[in-house]
């Protein structure tokens, strides 16, 4: 019963569901309605233009005296993103300054799930793995029945290492949603790799193929292609790192310790980047 619940409530509520493609179709949007669908969008079509469509949009609410948790929320995340994979707006963009933003959510919104999601998040990315987790369960903890807030407590115990832990919380919340995003593939991934179980670990890289190209996400499907016997494909997809991630071919290790990924991770990425053929990976 409670998976029937979850399973309805995260396909109708989010802004990829039911009730906000209803309003997008109808031309009802207005305001933070259609901040949150141009959100939703982005992290189901990672790139630079849905980032910035979203980032703007959000940041108008900002510059207008907005007073919803949600919306600095949303935009440390954002913010967080253009930091990490450098888009072009905002400039400057650091960690620390959605760290800020994330820190304002949380004070505006003390109760709510979103707020501990974002700061959660941030937590992890600046390596204070525990901070990070403390914050995703209360996330989870303050609205169970989201699959989006159970994912997220899943993907922040998987990258604190709690491998074992993290991921059956995942998997067990993208077979019960219709439709999630990349990350949650992604963590899925690290995951079933961690746990050796390389046959699922390649399913989930798959399903990465559908996202504008990550230097991690190609990484990951390198690896995926090389374990499910895809030699061609492994070779093509090395060619295409060397050629779209020169930094990164050259060097993953350093992106990896600049993520701040446990070492035992950062270790078996790189030893199975190196077998999957790329370069000399260090």
């Amino acid at each position: 019963v409670e998976d029937s619940v979850a399973g309805i409530l995260s396909s109708a509520a989010p802004a990829s569901g039911t009730i906000y493609n209803y309003i997008e179709q109808s031309g009802l949007q207005t305001g933070l309605t259609e901040c949150l669908l141009l959100n939703d969008k982005y992290y189901l079509d990672q790139g630079a233009k849905t980032h910035e469509a979203a980032y703007r949009c959000l940041e108008n609410l900002i510059n207008r005296d907005a007073k919803s948790s949600l919306v600095y929320s949303e935009l440390a995340t954002l913010h967080l993103e253009a930091a990490t994979d450098h888009y072009a707006y905002p400039a400057g963009a650091t960690i620390e300054q959605a760290m800020s933003l994330a820190r304002r959510a949380v004070q505006m919104g003390p109760t709510s799930p979103y707020a501990h999601r974002a700061y959660g998040y941030l937590n992890s990315r600046l390596g204070n793995s525990e901070e990070s987790i403390r914050w995703m369960h209360k996330a989870y903890e303050l609205n169970p029945y989201d699959l989006s807030m159970a994912a997220a407590y899943a993907y922040g115990l998987i990258f604190a290492g709690r491998y074992r832990e993290g991921t059956p919380i995942l998997a067990h919340a993208a077979e019960t949603s219709s439709a999630h995003p990349t990350w949650w593939d992604y963590g899925l991934f690290v995951g079933q790799f961690m746990a050796g179980d390389m046959n699922k670990a390649a399913l989930a890289s798959d399903a990465l193929q559908a996202t504008p190209t990550k230097s991690h996400y190609l990484a990951a499907r390198l690896i995926g292609a090389k374990a499910a016997g895809r030699n061609q494909l492994a070779h093509e997809l090395a060619d295409e790192m060397t050629v779209k991630f020169p930094k990164f071919a050259a060097d993953p290790r350093a992106t990896f310790v600049e993520r701040r990924y446990p070492a035992d991770l950062i270790d078996r990425l790189v030893e199975a980047l190196r077998a999957a053929g790329l370069g000399n990976a260090s």
